[in-house]
Order: structure tokens, then sequence, then C-alpha cells
């Protein structure tokens, strides 16, 4: 996921992708270069300080907007997930995570909204500065000057993120009304996903030809943001278009067509170096339940094997890396295979334990799953 974890705000977990740290430098720097209209006069430490704080303004704007999809989410009846913070909103994907079209649309609107009105919000507090401006003494006409441009800055980028993310394309929020639009006519979400892929692809293709344009033309930085933000969606539009085909591969597949019920556990005790070879071979099923007492306290995986270095293995044991606990959801025989994709992108698992009336029965892993999908893929003679 390539996302850290950093806090915890209204019960979620708050974490911040990667791709942040470059986009909070390119604002900083961006800022900071236009310094003199936001501050003339300023020091360039002052200048830096401005860069700084415009950068995580918009960082905490962008954390409002994902807070506003969770808790609106969340008054839908969906269990909460970690909030992830991306630069062009984000914890949208194709993973389906309501069983209602209107709960889709209303979790998708609701970042926008929140983004809008903190851009309203901070505009207010440009518009109020200079009515303070016109009736201060020098200093405070300066003071007051500044912030009102710093201000109007912020609520500029949230306006622009508010209306960005209203775009019909994947993965903004835009995409997912056109989903829930189209699933609600339609009856099939997959339908709702294939047309939100179809408009983000020309959506994409529009905003890369005008980047260019505008490259050769006006400017070479901006052209090319709003061209690489024009292959970002053509890009995910294939991936949407890919988990629609995956969508109809596993429709009526449940977790019971897969699930493994003689798996071998692993004792908690053991070092990896006595089994992880094994575990990350190509055939083997990905994960594992590890057992104390020949019980099971929670799954080890492929992913949290290759976390660990070799040189290490040795000292490690199975239960110091174990997924255990409000960390490890479980599922039942009769889950859809399709939810057992979603759980398994949105906790970063290669397995997960299948539970009847709360005893451990079996494990359904991520490979099993992909292994159905590849097999009735040929069958069908689709490209999965």
């Amino acid at each position: 996921m390539n996302a850290l974890p950093v806090a915890r705000l209204f019960g979620f977990e708050i974490r911040i992708h990667v791709s942040w740290a470059l986009i909070l430098a390119l604002i900083a720097v961006s800022v900071v270069t236009q310094a003199g209209m936001l501050a003339p006069g300023a020091s360039p430490a002052a200048s830096w300080l401005i860069g700084g704080v415009v950068a995580a303004g918009f960082l905490l704007s962008a954390l409002a907007h994902e807070l506003g999809h969770a808790v609106a989410a969340r008054r839908a009846g969906l269990p909460g997930v970690p909030v992830v913070v991306y630069v062009f909103g984000g914890a949208a994907g194709p993973d389906l995570e309501t069983e209602r079209p209107r709960d889709e649309a209303a979790i998708a609107l609701a970042g926008p909204l929140v983004s809008l009105l903190i851009g309203i919000a901070f505009v207010g507090i440009f518009l109020g500065t200079l009515l303070v401006g016109g009736t201060a003494d020098g200093a405070a006409d300066g003071a007051a000057s500044t912030i009102g441009r710093i201000a109007v800055v912020i609520g500029a980028l949230n306006l622009l993120l508010g209306l960005v993310n209203l775009l019909p394309a994947y993965p903004l929020d835009g995409g997912r009304v056109v989903r829930a639009v189209v699933w609600q006519r339609s009856g099939d979400p997959s339908v709702g996903l294939r047309a939100a892929a179809t408009s983000g692809r020309w959506l994409g293709r529009l905003a890369a030809v005008a980047g260019f344009a505008v490259v050769l033309t006006i400017d070479a930085i901006d052209g090319l943001f709003i061209a690489a933000f024009g292959w970002f969606l053509i890009t995910v539009a294939r991936a949407a278009e890919r988990s629609a085909v995956v969508d109809d591969l596993l429709r009526g597949s449940v977790v019971d067509d897969v699930m493994d019920r003689d798996t071998a556990g692993v004792p908690a005790g053991l070092t990896l170096d006595t089994f992880a070879d094994q575990l990350l071979a190509a055939e083997a099923p990905g994960a594992v339940p590890v057992l104390r007492d020949h019980e099971f306290i929670g799954m080890l995986g492929a992913r949290q094997v290759s976390r660990i270095r070799r040189g290490k293995w040795a000292t490690t044991r199975a239960a110091d890396i174990v997924v255990s606990g409000d960390r490890l959801p479980s599922v039942t025989p009769s889950t859809p295979l399709r939810a057992v994709l979603d759980l398994l992108q949105q906790h970063t698992l290669d397995g997960l334990p299948v539970r009847v009336d709360g005893a451990f029965t079996g494990i359904v892993t991520r490979r099993a799953v992909a292994a159905l999908v590849r097999e009735r893929a040929r069958e069908r003679g689709v490209v999965s």
C-alpha cells in the first residue's frame, strides 16, 4: 500500500501515502518562489515557513476530505478501515464497499463536500482579513494581509481538490457517483464500474492531450502535471476494467469453493528459516495459520515474511510477526470471494481464517482465489 500510519482520529487509523513527500515538497517550493506576493519583503526563512504552512494546510485538508468519506461510510454501517490519504483524493478504488448504490453515492460525495466547505471557509477568512486590514495599523495590516493571502491559497487548493474529485473518473469520487447511478439503473455494480472506467479513460485521454497542448503553448510544468494526471486516470481506468472482469468471473463463488481445510499450521515458536522458503515458493498457498498448543492464534503470509531480512530469519519466530486480533478479519464458508479479495486488499494480507460458529475450520488465500480466476478466464476465453 506504501502508506505510513501516523495517527488515530475519530476511531480511524490514519495513513499517509508516500507520494505526499514529493507533493508537499513541490507545494512548498512553489509557494517559496512566489512568497513575494504572499508576504512582500519576507526573509528567506519566513518564505520557507509560509511554504511549509501552505503545504501542511493542504495535507490536513486532504485528510479532512478522506475523513469525510470515512465518517459517511461508518454512518452507512460499514466497518471502520484505515483512512489512507492519497494525493488525488483517495481511498476510492474498484473494490465495492457498499451494498446499496445510494450509500455508494453518499460516501463518494462526502469528501468533496468537506473540501468545498473548507475552501469556502478559507476564502471567507481572506475576505475577513481585507476588512481587518482596512482599519488596522500598518503592522497589523501587513500581518492580516499575509494571513489572508495564505488563507486564500489554502482555500483555492481545497476548492480545486473538491472540484477535481467530482470529475466522473476513477479513482475520483465523481467516478464512484457514476458507478452508483449506473448501478441503480442496471441493478449490476459491475456495469456501473465499467461505465465509470470508460468515463475515466476518455477523460484521461482528454487531460493528456490538453496537458501537452499547455506544454507547447503556455507553461511546461503545468502542462506536464495535467498530462500526468491524464495518464493516471487512464491507468486506473484500466485497473477498474480488470476489476470488473474479476467481478464477473467470481460471480456466485464463495469461500467454500476454494478454502483449504487441511493446511498444516505453523507452531508459534518456529523460526522463519525452517519454513519461509516453502511459504514463499510459487506453488505454496502463500499464507499459513499459526498455532500455539494446537490452537489457532493468527495468520502468517508471504507479505509479512518478505519484510524480514533473510539474515534475521533464524532469530525471528512465527509469533513475532503473526497477524492476529483486530488486524485479522475472518470469513465464513458462505462469504463471497469478491468480498474476500476486498478484505485482503484493505488489510494487506495473503490469507484469512475461515470460521463456523466462531470455530477455526480452514483458510482462504489470495493465491487460491487468483487460481480460480485464471481457471475461469481460460474456460471463458477471457483475459483477466
